[in-house]
């Protein structure tokens, strides 16, 4: 059978399918061992400022396949923060998810996020340059990166607005994006090494002083 509109049969197109899938999956497999490599030097030298030749030398693969995936080496990195971001998320999710309450859940997620493994391993220290190096090149690209974490304590706090655990008088966007931000900046300090000794911020610290800040005031149900 024949499909009119470009003339070709069935089953060619089944063939271009499942050929355009095996391709895709392969990229993203070659880009996943790119990835791994710029985990591997991150690791090692705590600095993101490796070539693009040692992530090549690292992953076993060619530099032409490099530039099949990846532009620059800033794309690469740009790959890994979206990484670690999903993975941050959908590890989190889990403890989330098994509570009902929005103060607990927002517990729940900021406890799993301050305590996550990434943040105790040298690469994260490379990363976290990056990171601020990437919100001043390519802005847009960076906070898209850090959208999965907005979607998810904006979940959080607009059911505690619904419900009247969280202030309403400021916007969930805004609620959202003080979370995120402080949660971040605060992650990054302890991995830079920055204000050791003056205080260790624990996760139940975070947690309590977000929740001071999203709960409403007195008299505002007034």
């Amino acid at each position: 059978m024949t499909d009119e509109s470009n003339g070709a049969t069935q089953w060619q197109e089944r063939t271009v399918e499942r050929s355009l899938k095996s391709a895709r999956q392969r990229a993203i497999s070659r880009g996943h061992q790119f990835i791994a490599a710029a985990v591997e030097l991150l690791r090692t030298t705590g600095k993101a400022d490796f070539t693009v030749q040692e992530v090549v030398d690292r992953s076993g693969m060619s530099l032409r396949s490099f530039y099949q995936h990846f532009a620059t080496k800033d794309d690469l990195l740009l790959a890994l923060v979206e990484e670690t971001v999903q993975q941050h998320v959908a590890a989190a999710r889990g403890q989330v998810d098994a509570e009902s309450d929005p103060a607990a859940r927002l517990s729940a997620l900021l406890t799993a996020m301050f305590g996550s493994p990434e943040t105790d391993d040298p690469a994260s220290r490379g990363l976290a340059l990056f990171q601020w190096h990437l919100a001043d090149s390519r802005t847009e690209e960076f906070a898209a990166t850090i959208q999965p974490y907005l979607d998810t304590v904006g979940e959080i706090v607009e059911a505690g607005v619904a419900n009247g655990s969280f202030r309403a008088d400021i916007g969930v966007p805004v609620m959202s994006t003080l979370v995120v931000q402080t949660l971040m900046s605060i992650l990054d300090m302890r991995v830079l090494g920055v204000g050791a000794g003056t205080g260790v911020v624990t996760a139940d610290d975070m947690v309590q002083w977000c929740l001071s800040g999203l709960r409403p005031r007195a008299g505002d149900a007034d």
